[in-house]
């Protein structure tokens, strides 16, 4: 899935190849009126505090077990429902698609034509009535489950209430929970709170936005060489060390954030999965009209086969792409609000083609669920003009002269005469050289706060 910040007036401490305690995981809930907080050293002093203007409200940043959210009652149509739907459907197609072929392949041929032609006579009205009822009630289901993203108010599908997702991601946490519970990291690893205070500050200065002022969010920081991360739909976060030795600043780290967050706040977990169960209603037929017609089981085979590689392809594939365009765009913006570099969004990005380039990766964006690094790149850059208005309307600090995203674009056009090996020392992580050599974690201050 889902398959995606840094802290401005906080600190930004290095992961290194140091053991990683297990722990539980904690949970906090952000509650702020916008102000920015003092900076803090090394991660020691956390935003405890912040005043609204009815009272003080505390900001949760606390250690602790993380709970699993609450979910209401469960609807009437059970998940498991639609869990079953699928196998079920396309079994009953193949199964009547051989039934009509072997039905078809004993009658004799003189007749097979008179006979389908006067069975279709005969019952002409009795299958023109189950078309349109069959019809009519697809048309009124997709059109009454019609809803609107926030923030982008693009009309999508949606199969499901809110209480049957609910149980489904609960179901998804709990799995992820027990799959990587010897790995969580604990409060205390500088790692965790970097993840920690980059969330703190991207929700703090977004309270703006419903989904994201109501929404727990919850951290977990596994130690894991996978460069990912994800947020789950009810906001449980997840970040892999792998990707925290991948992001070589704070400001990168809040892109990558923001765009996993904002799966959650667009929903796009629920939605792409009610995209694939349409997909799937509406390739029972073709299925089994590719078992009823095709003359054996091993054409029908293959055949089938080849319409679920074309209908990832032409249909799955560029709708994921689609989700994690969008996702990108609103990233861009909670992080813009939170006052991050903007512009270390493509350089991320620029950095991550640069690699693919010296590994000579091909990367084709139609056959993958994600945009290439590359034209996420590119569309990042054109997204930055707006990003940087939006972010000096949220009276940040001006950005510095040096632009992130040059140094990678020179260095992938000085790959094609040769020069590989200056491009292999800016992409390694130079934090990483810190730890592993027995010094301290380095804590490095933003400037980029909002104005007073």
């Amino acid at each position: 899935m889902f398959v995606f910040g840094r802290t401005a007036g906080s600190v930004f401490c290095s992961v290194g190849k140091q053991s990683w305690p297990q722990t539980a995981v904690r949970q906090f809930r952000f509650t702020t009126n916008g102000k920015l907080p003092q900076n803090v050293e090394k991660g020691q002093r956390r935003l405890l505090q912040v005043r609204r203007s009815a009272g003080d409200v505390r900001t949760a940043v606390s250690a602790g077990a993380a709970r699993c959210f609450h979910t209401s009652a469960r609807c009437s149509a059970p998940p498991l429902f639609w869990l079953l739907f699928k196998p079920i459907a396309k079994i009953s197609a193949v199964i009547s698609g051989r039934v009509f072929r072997k039905w078809w392949k004993v009658l004799p041929k003189e007749k097979r034509g008179d006979i389908f032609a006067g069975h279709l006579r005969r019952h002409y009205g009795k299958y023109l009535g189950m078309a349109a009822v069959i019809g009519g009630t697809v048309t009124v289901y997709y059109f009454t489950h019609l809803q609107r993203t926030p923030i982008t108010n693009r009309e999508r599908f949606i199969a499901f209430t809110s209480d049957q997702f609910s149980s489904i991601a609960d179901v998804e946490y709990n799995m992820h929970l027990e799959q990587f519970g010897e790995d969580l990291v604990g409060p205390d690893h500088p790692g965790y709170q970097l993840v920690s205070n980059v969330t703190n500050w991207l929700v703090k200065n977004n309270q703006d936005i419903p989904q994201v002022r109501d929404i727990t969010w919850t951290v977990h920081v596994v130690n894991q060489p996978v460069k990912n991360a994800f947020v789950l739909p009810h906001g449980q976060i997840f970040v892999f060390g792998g990707m925290l030795e991948t992001v070589t600043n704070p400001h990168q780290l809040g892109i990558i954030l923001g765009h996993e967050m904002a799966h959650a706040i667009l929903g796009h977990a629920a939605e792409q999965v009610s995209f694939l169960q349409l997909v799937d209603c509406l390739s029972i037929c073709v299925v089994a009209a590719i078992w009823a017609f095709f003359p054996s089981d091993w054409m029908a085979l293959l055949s089938h086969w080849l319409q679920n590689k074309f209908a990832k392809l032409l249909l799955e594939m560029p709708y994921s792409r689609m989700l994690e365009t969008e996702a990108d765009e609103v990233g861009l913006q909670l992080a813009a609000k939170a006052c991050f570099d903007v512009r270390e969004s493509a350089a991320f990005w620029e950095r991550m083609a640069l690699q693919d380039d010296m590994d000579e990766k091909l990367d084709l964006d139609w056959l993958s669920t994600h945009p290439t690094h590359d034209t996420r790149a590119q569309h990042l850059e054109q997204l930055l003009p707006q990003a940087i208005e939006l972010r000096k309307s949220c009276q940040c600090l001006p950005l510095s002269s040096e632009d992130p995203i040059l140094p990678f674009r020179t260095l992938r056009e000085g790959l094609k005469t040769g020069a590989v090996q200056t491009a292999k020392v800016l992409i390694r992580n130079p934090l990483l050289e810190t730890t592993t050599q027995g010094a301290p974690v380095r804590a490095n201050k933003l400037t980029d706060e909002k104005s007073s």
